[in-house]
């Protein structure tokens, strides 16, 4: 199986980080996907689209920085089995809402940050999974939303609708915590 994935990549370096990350984090993606969907065959099948899309976006992940890649395979893994998990449900999926985009009011993330770091990261992730998930990926690794998507195997469109929304969850528990926004 393997071999498959191996198909897919062209460089040789490629080839043998993932390689490596297969063989270092297969049973991390299994036990994620199983606290998510609490059924062995479909965190099997989670595990396997990961798999592919670790492959197609094997540039995104660095051989250095094992926190990184760990919370990356997590994140990759934990919405390819929310996906399933909505897939096997017949959930709508989230709709599109121009207005919502057009919005200016949402907080500017970025700034926030620059202040009570740890604080912030803390408050990030008691957010839901799927907004802690693109905050982590926008602000603290610094993809953008066209590769967010990809990532999370969702449209760049429901990629920025997800971020907006994180923002506002956000910005109302900091107002919680005493931060004021002008």
């Amino acid at each position: 199986m393997l071999s498959i994935y191996l198909a897919l990549i062209d460089e040789p370096s490629d080839k043998e980080k993932f390689e490596q990350l297969y063989h270092d984090y297969q049973k991390i993606m299994f036990g994620t996907a199983m606290s998510v969907l609490h059924n062995a065959a479909l965190a099997e099948e989670a595990v396997q689209e990961s798999i592919l899309k670790i492959a197609k976006n094997i540039s995104a992940f660095s051989s250095e920085d094992c926190n990184k890649t760990v919370g990356l395979i997590v994140i990759i893994v934990r919405n390819t089995s929310i996906d399933i998990l909505r897939k096997e449900r017949r959930e709508a999926s989230l709709s599109y809402d121009d207005k919502i985009l057009a919005d200016s009011s949402a907080p500017d993330v970025a700034n926030i940050l620059s202040g009570e770091i740890s604080e912030v990261l803390e408050i990030i992730s008691s957010l839901d999974s799927s907004f802690c998930d693109v905050l982590t990926l926008k602000y603290v690794y610094g993809y953008r939303n066209s590769e967010i998507a990809k990532l999370l195997g969702i449209t760049e469109q429901n990629a920025a609708v997800r971020l907006y929304r994180a923002k506002n969850a956000l910005k109302t528990k900091l107002e919680e915590k005493g931060y004021e926004f002008k």
